[in-house]
C-alpha cells in the first residue's frame, strides 16, 4: 500500500524542523495507548465463497459469505466475525438449516448448533445487505457536482475495512482460498482476484456473472472486487498475464503509466529467485481512491492520478508507486505480516524494492539519491511529527503505523543489511525467507532466523538497534586532516546526537581516498563509541576523501573536513551521492570559492541530482554571486534540476528575483511541475508584483491540476491577503479534489488572518471524502489559533478515515501547546527573510573584500 503522496513533509521540511525548533523528537504514543495483539483464530477458515450482488448507482450490495473451515479449539460451540455496520439477514449451517446468531452491529456470533471439537468441519453460510458503507466499498456515481463521471465501484480491504462490507476474520493473522462470484449491470464487469473461472448472464437479461477463484490463501485486507466499464489493455501472456484496466478513453495515459510492469516482475523474480506467485497480475485504476495503491493479491488498485499525459510524462513518472505494490506481490501477499506492528515486513521490502527498480532502470546514482531523499522524509517525520521504534504494538488504530518509520526506514534498514552481507547472501536470505514461509504468516524474528541461518551470522544487535528496540538514527560529525610526516590521514567520527532519545550505533562505514598516480584507497571503519578516532597511513596526501560515498547508512553527516577536500569531492567524486554530499557542507561555508565551484557544477553535465542539490546550497548561501549563478541557470536542461533552481531563486526576497520569476513564469515550461515551482517561487519573494503574475496564470490547465496548485501555493507564500478570496473560490465540490485541497492549504497559510481562513473553511468541515478531511486536518494545525480548533474537532468526529482522525488530533494538541505555525512563526520566517538578506550583503561584502585583497597582492 503507498501512503506517500498524504505527506506534507518534503525535502524542504527538513530545513524547516531544524529552522523552527521541532528536533526534539516526540512520542508516538501516549501513556495511555493500548498495546494491540492479534485476534483468535479458533476455526481454520479454509475457504471463503463470497456470492455479491452489486448495485453500484444504488451504493448497495447484497450477498452470501460462505465460510468453510477446521476447528482448532478443543471444544467450540460459537464462532465471531467482524461485520460492522451492515445488516446480517440469515444464517445458515453446513446442513443447510438456519442458525440461530447474534450480531451487536460490529461483532456477528454464531451458534454452531452443539459443541464441535479439534478437527471437526464447520461450513456458514451468511446473508448480508450493505448499503453505502461508511468504509470498505465505494461508489462512484454521477452527482449534481460531477455528472458526467463515469459509475463504479471498488472495495479497499486495508488495514482492517472489509468488515464494513462483508462478514469475515479481518486481521491479517489468518489466509482462506477464495472463490468470488459477482453479478454486475449489463456493460459493467467485475474484476478480482486470481483467475476469471466463467462470465454469464443472470436471470435479470439485464445483468452478467462474473466467477473468479483464488488458488493460493489471502488475507481478508487483500480480498478486492472492482466493478465499473473498464477497458482492459493485455500487456502479455507468457510466462504470466499482465494486463492493466482503466476507464474508457485512458488507455494512452495507462500505457505510460504502466508500461514496464512486465520488466519489473522480471527483475523481483532474478532478485528474490522466487517466481512470481499468482495466477496473473493486473492494475486497474479507479476515481477517488483512498491511497496511492494497494497490493490486492493479483490484482493491484491504482489511483488513476498516477495516469498521466505526455507533458506531465516529461519528469513524472508512475513507476515507484508501479513497482512498490508490484514487489507486494511477494512481500505482502505471499508472505504477509502476521499483525500490523510486524507491517514492515510488508511496506519497509515494498519499499526497498521499489528503489531497487530504480537501481536497475536506471543505475545507481538515481538509486543512491532516490534513497537518500526516501532517508530524508523519514528524519522529516523523526523529527518533526514523533520518533518510534520501527516494531510497536502501542497504536490506538492499524493505520497510525503506516508512516514514514514503517516505510522509508524500514526500506533504509534493509539496504544498510545488504551493504553488511553483500549481495550474493542478502538476495539469497531473502529468497528463503519468501520459499520458508509462503503461504503464511510471520513476524519479524522470523524474517531474522531465516537470514541468520541462510548467512551463518548473528543479527541480534543490528535487529536490536534498527528494528525492534532503538529508536532514530545517528548524526555523524566528521573531521579529517593529512599528517604530511607521518603520512596518515586523521579521520575523527563523532557520534553527536543526543543518546537520551537515541542509542550509539554500532555500523560500519565505507571510506575512499583517491590520488594521483596512485590506487584508490577503500576501507571500512567499525564505529561504536561517542567518538572514534582512525589514523589511517596513505600512499600520499588524498585529493579525494569520500565517507559513506553511497549514502548507505541511515544518519545525517556534518562533514568538517577541508574545503579544498570539498571542492574537489564535488567536482569529480565518483559516486552522485559523494558530490551531493559536498554540495550540502560547501552551502554552509559562503565565500567566492565555493560559490564558483558550485556554479560549475550547473554549467556541467553534472547528473542532476548534483545539479540540483548545487542549487539549494546557492540558495542557503545567499549572495548576490549566488543568485547570478541561479539565474544563469534558469533554464538548466534537466526539469528536475530547473525545478529545483526555480524555488532556490524564490530564497532572495529581491526585485531581480521578483522580476526574472515573474517572467518564467509568463513564458511557461515545457514541465508542468516546473511551470508550477516558479509560482511558488515568485510568492516566496513577497514582491508587490507577484500578486498579479500568479493570478493571471490560474486559467492554465494541466495534469492533476498542477499550475493551479501551483499558484495557489505562490499566493500562500505571498501572504497578500487578496490571496484568500481566490483561495476559498476553489473550495467547491465542483473543482478536482486535489485543487480543492490546494485551497485549504492556501488558507491555512494566512496565519495572520486566522478568522477569515476558518469563516472560509467551516461550511466544509462536514465533507468526509478523505483527501479533502485530510488535507483540512493536517493544514489547519498550522493556522497556530484557537478559532481552529471548532473546525478540527468537527473533522476528528466525522472521521471515517483513522489518518484523518489522527491528524485532526495532532493538529488539535498541537495548537494547544503552542506549537502551531501561527502568527509567530509567520513573523520568524519574515524575521528569516530579512537575516537572510543581511547575511547576503554581508558575503557580498566579504566577497568584495577578499577580491580587492588578492587584486593589491597581485
Amino acid at each position: 500500500m503507498s501512503t506517500r503522496e498524504h505527506g506534507f513533509w518534503g525535502v524542504a521540511a527538513v530545513e524547516q524542523a531544524g529552522l523552527y525548533g521541532l528536533r526534539a523528537p516526540k512520542e508516538f504514543s501516549r501513556a495511555d495507548t493500548p498495546e494491540q495483539f492479534c485476534p483468535d483464530v479458533p476455526v481454520d477458515w479454509d475457504e471463503l465463497t463470497l456470492a455479491v450482488e452489486v448495485d453500484v448507482l444504488g451504493k448497495r450490495v447484497r450477498g452470501t459469505a460462505t465460510w468453510s473451515g477446521t476447528v482448532r479449539r478443543a471444544e467450540l460451540s460459537r464462532v465471531r466475525f467482524d461485520a460492522d455496520g451492515f445488516a446480517v439477514l440469515r444464517v445458515f449451517g453446513g446442513d443447510g438449516h438456519a442458525q440461530a446468531f447474534e450480531h451487536d452491529g460490529r461483532e456477528l456470533w454464531l451458534y454452531l448448533g452443539g459443541a464441535c471439537h479439534r478437527g471437526d468441519t464447520v461450513r456458514v453460510a451468511i446473508d448480508f445487505e450493505t448499503v453505502d458503507p461508511r468504509a470498505g466499498f465505494y461508489f462512484i456515481v454521477p452527482d449534481a457536482d460531477h455528472p458526467d463521471r463515469p459509475a463504479h465501484a471498488w472495495t479497499q480491504g486495508q488495514d482492517e475495512d472489509s468488515k464494513y462490507w462483508f462478514p469475515c476474520h479481518d486481521s491479517p493473522n489468518h489466509k482462506v482460498r477464495l472463490n468470488l462470484i459477482a453479478t454486475v449491470p449489463e456493460g459493467m464487469a467485475a474484476l478480482s482476484n486470481g483467475v476469471l473461472r466463467n462470465i454469464y448472464r443472470a436471470a435479470d437479461a439485464d445483468k452478467r456473472i462474473y466467477d473468479w477463484q483464488m488458488a493460493r490463501p489471502i488475507p481478508i485486507y487483500l480480498l478486492t472486487l472492482v466493478v465499473g466499464p473498464f477497458v482492459e489493455v493485455k500487456q502479455q501472456q507468457e510466462p504470466v498475464p499482465v494486463s492493466y484496466f482503466v476507464l474508457p478513453g485512458r488507455e494512452a495515459d495507462g500505457e505510460r503509466s504502466f508500461g514496464r510492469t512486465p520488466a519489473m516482475i522480471a527483475d523481483f523474480e532474478r532478485r528474490t529467485g522466487v517466481r512470481y506467485p499468482f495466477e496473473k497480475y493486473a492494475q486497474v485504476a479507479v476515481s477517488e481512491f483512498v491511497f496511492g495503491g494497494m497490493e490486492n493479491a493479483s490484482m493491484t488498485t491504482q489511483t488513476d492520478l498516477t495516469l498521466h499525459d505526455e507533458r506531465a510524462h516529461l519528469d513524472f513518472s508512475s513507476e515507484p508507486l508501479v513497482s512498490h505494490e508490484l514487489a507486494h506481490q511477494w512481500f505482502g501477499d505471499l508472505v504477509t505480516c502476521r499483525q500490523w506492528a510486524h507491517g514492515w515486513l510488508n511496506e519497509g521490502f515494498a519499499t526497498y524494492f521499489e528503489q531497487l527498480w530504480e537501481e536497475t532502470a536506471r543505475g545507481d546514482d538515481e538509486f543512491d539519491y532516490y534513497r537518500q531523499l526516501a532517508m530524508r522524509r523519514y528524519m522529516a517525520e523523526d523529527s518533526g511529527r514523533y520518533r518510534r521504534t520501527i516494531v510497536t504494538h502501542r497504536y490506538d488504530e492499524p493505520i497510525d503505523v503506516f508512516d514514514a518509520h514503517l516505510y522509508e526506514k524500514g526500506g533504509a534498514v534493509l539496504h544498510m543489511l545488504r551493504r553488511e552481507l553483500g549481495d550474493s547472501t542478502f538476495f539469497g536470505a531473502v529468497g528463503t525467507y519468501l520459499q520458508t514461509f509462503a503461504d503464511q504468516v510471520v513476524e519479524t524474528p522470523d524474517l531474522r532466523r531465516a537470514i541468520e541461518n541462510y548467512a551463518g551470522r548473528d543479527l541480534g544487535q543490528f535487529f536490536s538497534q534498527w528494528v525492534e528496540n532503538g529508536k532514530g538514527h545517528p548524526e555523524f560529525k566528521v573531521a579529517g586532516s593529512w599528517d604530511a610526516d607521518e603520512k596518515q590521514f586523521k579521520l575523527t567520527i563523532e557520534q553527536c546526537h543526543d543518546t537520551e532519545h537515541a542509542p550509539l550505533f554500532a555500523v560500519q562505514v565505507p571510506v575512499r581516498f583517491e590520488f594521483d598516480g596512485a590506487a584508490a584507497v577503500e576501507l571500512t571503519l567499525k564505529v561504536s563509541k561517542k567518538q572514534h578516532s582512525f589514523h589511517l597511513s596513505l600512499p600520499a596526501a588524498p585529493k579525494l576523501a569520500l565517507v559513506d560515498p553511497r549514502s548507505d547508512l541511515l544518519g545525517t553527516w556534518d562533514l568538517g573536513l577541508s574545503e579544498p577536500l570539498l571542492r574537489a569531492a564535488l567536482a569529480s567524486a565518483p559516486t552522485a551521492m559523494a558530490r551531493v554530499q559536498a554540495a550540502l557542507a560547501l552551502g554552509k561555508k559562503p565565500n567566492r570559492q565555493n560559490v564558483e565551484a558550485l556554479s560549475a557544477v550547473l554549467g556541467s553535465n553534472a547528473p542532476w541530482m548534483v545539479q540540483d542539490e548545487a542549487a539549494r546550497a546557492l540558495a542557503k548561501i545567499g549572495s548576490q554571486a549566488a543568485f547570478d549563478c541561479l539565474a544563469a541557470a534558469a533554464h538548466i536542461a534537466h526539469p528536475k534540476a530547473r525545478r529545483t533552481v526555480r524555488e532556490s531563486l524564490g530564497r532572495f526576497a529581491t526585485a531581480a528575483s521578483a522580476e526574472l520569476l515573474a517572467k518564467l513564469l509568463t513564458d511557461g515550461d515545457p514541465s508542468v511541475q516546473v511551470e508550477a515551482e516558479t509560482a511558488r517561487a515568485l510568492g516566496a519573494t513577497r514582491s508587490p508584483l507577484a500578486y498579479d503574475a500568479l493570478v493571471a496564470s490560474l486559467d492554465r490547465d494541466s495534469w492533476n491540476e498542477t499550475v493551479r496548485i501551483g499558484v495557489l501555493d505562490g499566493l500562500a507564500a505571498l501572504a497578500d491577503p487578496r490571496g484568500i478570496a481566490v483561495a476559498a473560490s476553489y473550495l467547491p465540490k465542483h473543482f478536482p479534489t486535489l485543487l480543492r485541497c490546494g485551497a485549504i492549504r492556501c488558507l491555512c497559510s494566512f496565519a495572520s488572518e486566522p478568522g477569515k481562513a476558518t469563516d472560509a473553511l467551516r461550511p466544509w468541515t462536514s465533507d468526509t471524502s478523505f483527501r479533502f478531511a485530510f488535507n483540512l486536518a493536517a493544514s489547519l494545525g498550522g493556522l497556530g489559533d484557537g478559532r481552529a480548533l471548532p473546525l478540527l474537532q468537527a473533522v476528528a468526529d466525522r472521521a471515517i478515515d483513522g489518518r484523518v482522525k489522527k491528524r485532526a488530533n495532532e493538529s488539535i494538541a498541537s495548537i494547544r501547546a503552542g506549537q502551531g505555525a501561527g502568527k509567530q512563526v509567520d513573523a520568524l520566517r519574515t524575521d528569516v527573510d530579512g537575516l537572510r538578506n543581511q547575511l547576503r550583503d554581508l558575503n557580498d561584502s566579504v566577497d568584495r573584500e577578499t577580491h580587492l585583497r588578492k587584486a593589491s597582492r597581485a
